[in-house]
């Protein structure tokens, strides 16, 4: 691929891919805003660029979004056709649509809390370019082992003060799990992670993880859950997480003793958001985000039309 055709493909891509506007790109590559027209022009001309139009939402989705609305007391619903049988192409089909979704929630001078992991970071590249004035980000789980990639803690942080052009960032510098509440009493009177937890369980709006209860989970792999850990959460009726707060099917903690460990936002705290949404695209989280919801700590979801049928049975049951 020459220099010229490389150049085409990159400029589409940061264009229609990335949501770049034309300013953005012509700025990154000192080429004028008219080169940068051409340059998209001649990428759909040679069909480096596809475009092909969608229908409306279908009235099956708008059905589903009003139905489980109704059923479960939810503010905010969007259901998106179901892509694949594969989760991560799921969430990727997803992101664009529930980024936007979920940004039209956000108002000026909100204190916007982000938590981690694969769907939200692919819900924050897909972000698109708003202005919030006077808001502010805070991460509100602690973080996972250094060594999982699963965390994305940081970039997610990032890329959602980039998009949105909020300054004010605050992570949060302690592991999401410590042995006892003893140490989580001492880290959270610390001044510096005190202040932090104290923007945490202030926040207007939640970005939140759903986890299931399995080997698989992020806290299984790292080993802040032992396989003793997860038959003990099972047998008390866990079902998954919320931010790793775990719960059974109403929405109760099902082992506070474990809880207690746990440094993050709390259940109290997304209760008292005014928005608490969560992405989900495959039905084997039905279970964790039936709890969370009906334990009033989700009130806007993005969900594929698979696992909103699914989820519609599970509550009717």
């Amino acid at each position: 691929m020459g220099y010229d055709s490389q150049l085409m493909y990159e400029v589409a891509k940061m264009y229609y891919m990335e949501n770049r506007t034309q300013a953005e790109i012509s700025e990154q590559f000192s080429l004028s805003r008219p080169k940068i027209s051409r340059l998209l022009a001649k990428a759909r001309e040679e069909g480096v660029v596809q475009i092909s139009l969608a229908k409306p939402q279908s009235d099956s989705t708008q059905v589903l979004e009003e139905r489980l609305k109704k059923l479960l007391g939810l503010k905010n619903v969007l259901v998106f056709p179901t892509a694949s049988s594969d989760e991560g192409e799921n969430i990727r089909a997803m992101a664009p649509a529930a980024a936007r979704f979920f940004s039209d929630c956000v108002q000026d001078g909100d204190r916007i809390g982000v938590s981690w992991g694969y769907t939200l970071l692919e819900l924050a590249k897909a972000l698109p370019v708003s202005s919030h004035s006077d808001a502010s980000i805070v991460q509100i789980a602690g973080n996972l082992d250094n060594a999982d990639s699963t965390n994305f803690a940081n970039e997610i942080i990032r890329q959602f003060g980039e998009k949105m052009y909020i300054d004010h960032k605050s992570t949060l510098p302690c592991p999401i799990m410590v042995e006892n509440s003893i140490i989580v009493d001492l880290l959270v009177h610390d001044s510096k992670i005190g202040s932090i937890m104290e923007q945490i369980n202030t926040v207007n709006v939640a970005f939140v993880n759903i986890g299931i209860l399995s080997e698989n989970n992020c806290l299984c792999r790292t080993g802040f859950i032992t396989p003793a850990d997860m038959s003990r959460l099972q047998s008390k009726g866990s079902v998954g997480c919320i931010c790793s707060h775990f719960i059974n099917m109403d929405g109760s903690l099902t082992d506070p003793d474990y809880d207690c460990r746990t440094i993050g936002i709390t259940l109290t705290a997304l209760k008292n958001a005014r928005i608490s949404c969560a992405c989900v695209a495959s039905d084997r989280k039905i279970l964790p985000l039936l709890g969370s919801i009906r334990g009033g700590y989700l009130n806007t979801i993005a969900i594929d039309s698979h696992s909103a049928l699914q989820l519609i049975h599970l509550a009717e049951e």
